[in-house]
């Protein structure tokens, strides 16, 4: 389950968007053919059970001060998430301009059945980004819980928008009708178009301290199936064409900015990385929150698993590892006896 932990930075995992989908849901048949949207969402439920079980507090915690501790290496990162960040604000404002081509567009494509394969293709990666975002709002109000009228945080914000995009992707697979579906999908694009400008330049660092950069993902693909969406106007006017003209551009930006986010993330990543020496989980283990038999679970971990070694305190170690949920690097502690020591420049790139 924890194979290839080192593989890549978190943006260019989420550009790839395979990681949580590969790794969480191994054994379970997601591809068989259709069976009803009743099955779907049923299907959807229980894994948003098992979901909550993994994303505990200290789970949380980890994935949180790691990716904290890590972008705190690089002022070359934060510059860049800084960058990613308006070039999102700046796509979902050309969008919400360019509102009356999109809505054009979306009436005229009118196809029930393409919202729904593509809302069941994405409630495998939804449930756990639902899992996470509502772990992490949990501990943001335990946080803030002493101070009262506190002005929501970035941290609730960012929960707000992903949960709200499970709930509305949820009511476009269940639409009666397609008329329903396709104003359900306008609803989604408006409140993430909302919520992604009061975050503005906040966004891409939240969703990275959270855990959520996967997420990032699912936003670049929903705006991709929005603008493809859009250039399928027939006979587009003028104006239409400047619309879907200025989209291209800003998407296009996006991804630029995307991939330069990506080379920082790697970047400090593999600097942090290098320094460390190797080891492997040789039975299975259990990683905790502070270094003793009564911390709180982190995760577990199976035999053959590689992780690198950050220090030591008595007979524990502190491990770092790419984590299954979030596929950001965490870290959390470990019994020496259940750690292998690797061979020094051993790969553990992707097969």
């Amino acid at each position: 389950m924890f194979k290839d932990v080192f593989a890549g930075g978190v943006v260019a995992e989420a550009m790839r968007a395979a990681t949580l989908h590969d790794k969480l849901f191994r054994g379970v048949d997601f591809d068989k053919p259709y069976r009803g949207i009743l099955d779907t969402l049923e299907r959807d439920r229980k894994e948003r059970e098992r979901f909550k079980e993994l994303t505990n507090t200290a789970w949380a915690l980890s994935v949180t001060d790691t990716a904290r501790s890590l972008t705190q290496r690089s002022a070359d990162l934060v510059e860049q998430q800084r960058r990613l960040s308006s070039s999102v604000v700046d796509t979902m404002r050309a969008f919400d301009t360019n509102r009356s081509t999109v809505a054009t567009a979306l009436a005229a494509a009118r196809s029930g059945e393409s919202y729904r394969r593509m809302v069941e293709d994405m409630f495998p990666k939804m449930t756990g980004f639902s899992a996470i975002a509502e772990r992490m709002r949990l501990v943001d109000v335990m946080t803030l819980r002493a101070s009262e009228g506190v002005v929501a945080s970035a941290t609730t914000l960012a929960a707000e928008m992903v949960l709200e995009t499970q709930r509305i992707t949820e009511a476009i697979a269940a639409a009666a009708t397609e008329d329903e579906g396709a104003a359900l999908f306008s609803e989604l694009f408006e409140k993430v178009t909302v919520y992604v400008a009061t975050l503005g330049p906040k966004t891409i660092a939240e969703l990275n301290t959270m855990g959520l950069m996967q997420w990032t993902a699912w936003l670049f693909g929903f705006l991709g199936f929005a603008l493809a969406i859009v250039a399928l106007i027939p006979n587009p006017s003028a104006e239409q064409q400047r619309a879907i003209t200025e989209l291209n551009q800003k998407y296009e930006a996006l991804h630029q900015e995307a991939d330069r986010l990506s080379e920082a993330d790697a970047k400090v990543n593999e600097d942090f990385l290098d320094a460390l020496p190797r080891a492997e989980i040789v039975r299975d283990a259990t990683l905790r929150r502070k270094p003793e038999r009564a911390g709180e679970v982190v995760l577990h971990m199976q035999a053959g698993d590689a992780v690198a070694i950050e220090k030591a305190q008595g007979r524990w170690r502190l491990v770092v590892f790419r984590d299954p949920l979030s596929s950001q690097l965490s870290r959390a502690w470990v019994y020496h006896t259940a750690l292998s020591p690797l061979a020094n420049g051993l790969d553990l790139s992707r097969d």
